[in-house]
């Protein structure tokens, strides 16, 4: 489920699964899952909370992995559920595009 837009729950069943296995993929995703929340309708309505909790898990998750190279903190993926990631993804840069749910 890289490249394809991706229900929302087909990406917790994936997150649930990468969390156990690859955590940089985890973090990926959970990164993703919180800009989906801030940007798309659920149900008629934008769950900030929702993309808080999610940024919220992914900058755990990017934090409890090394980040002293340029290839630790590189995406593993270039798009996951239709989202774009940075090239470089570390807890700054979650902390910075998703700031206005972080507040």
């Amino acid at each position: 489920m890289s490249e394809e837009h991706g229900s929302l729950g087909e990406l917790l069943a994936a997150f649930e699964r990468e969390v156990s296995t690859n955590r940089r993929a985890a973090a990926e995703t959970a990164y993703v899952l919180a800009f989906r929340y801030r940007n798309e309708d659920v149900n008629g309505t934008r769950r900030f909370d929702a993309a808080k909790l999610w940024a919220t898990r992914a900058i755990e998750l990017l934090n409890e992995l090394p980040a002293d190279t340029l290839d630790q903190v590189a995406s593993t993926r270039a798009c996951v559920g239709g989202v774009g990631l940075p090239a470089l993804l570390h807890a700054d840069v979650v902390r910075e595009r998703l700031a206005d749910v972080l507040v």
